[in-house]
């Protein structure tokens, strides 16, 4: 976890993390039907000014207390990257070990989370995602959008911190930096400034990622929005010959049996 996401976490996913750490998962969806129906029935009324309700509760959290503990925010303080580290009882005096001889020699450092901070690093991670669009819905007079990409890199990949052209990094307000140790994967949100094209913005990313190597989507799929590479494709018209479930997954055919795509090729 970047520090950027560890900041905008803090301020923009705290009314989300008090939710959770005091009601647990099972009260939001109650919470999120509420919140949908007081947002469209203030859309319909055009005197209250948009994204009323998002900007209600980050006024509401700005006046409760601190909810991350000491620690987690002195090494946010010290160190621009987070790893968090959950492990079995029987690892712990490997992990020590192993964790000491690596900082003896190396930058950085590490320190064994109590159950209260390490449910709350944990569930701060969690908010990350949220917290962006929650950014832009307080912000949206002055935010495009959010460009939202998940990323893997190649599991040798020593240059894995990106390093953007400066017209890109221009066009961007705030990046979103979080993702998953080992497997390599990123979530790379990007919140755009007002007067940028979020889709032309994606597509110039998208060959900077070509050029590393990178797949993308990494956990998700493809869905209607990406190109399904011959492999996938193959592999959807092994699934499903006729083209009925689910017709253009990954930018295919939408014909019966993919006829425009037999015939192209």
């Amino acid at each position: 976890m970047h520090r950027h996401a560890f900041d905008v976490a803090e301020k923009y996913g705290k009314d989300m993390f008090l939710l959770i750490d005091n009601f647990g998962t099972d009260r939001l969806p109650t919470f999120f039907a509420l919140k949908n129906r007081c947002d469209s029935l203030l859309e319909q009324l055009p005197f209250f000014p948009k994204n009323l309700t998002d900007r209600l509760l980050q006024s509401i959290s700005r006046w409760c207390p601190s909810h991350l503990p000491g620690r987690l925010l002195e090494y946010r303080r010290r160190y621009e990257h987070h790893l968090m580290l959950k492990i079995s009882a029987e690892g712990v005096p490997e992990a020590r070990e192993f964790l000491s001889r690596q900082f003896a020699e190396s930058s950085g450092s590490f320190f064994e989370c109590s159950e209260d901070e390490g449910r709350k690093a944990f569930l701060h991670r969690f908010v990350a995602a949220s917290a962006a669009v929650r950014y832009r819905d307080v912000h949206h007079k002055n935010v495009a959008g959010i460009v939202a990409l998940d990323i893997a890199l190649k599991r040798n990949e020593r240059e894995w911190f990106e390093q953007l052209p400066a017209d890109i990094e221009r066009s961007i307000a705030l990046k979103l930096y979080y993702g998953h140790f080992l497997c390599h994967v990123f979530h790379q949100d990007y919140v755009v400034h007002k007067g940028h094209d979020c889709v032309e913005l994606e597509h110039r990313m998208l060959d900077l990622l070509d050029k590393r190597g990178a797949e993308y989507p990494a956990e998700h799929n493809v869905g209607h929005l990406y190109d399904a590479k011959p492999q996938l494709r193959a592999f959807y018209k092994q699934l499903d010959p006729c083209n009925c479930f689910n017709p253009g997954i990954g930018k295919t055919s939408k014909l019966f049996a993919y006829r425009d795509d037999n015939q192209a090729a």
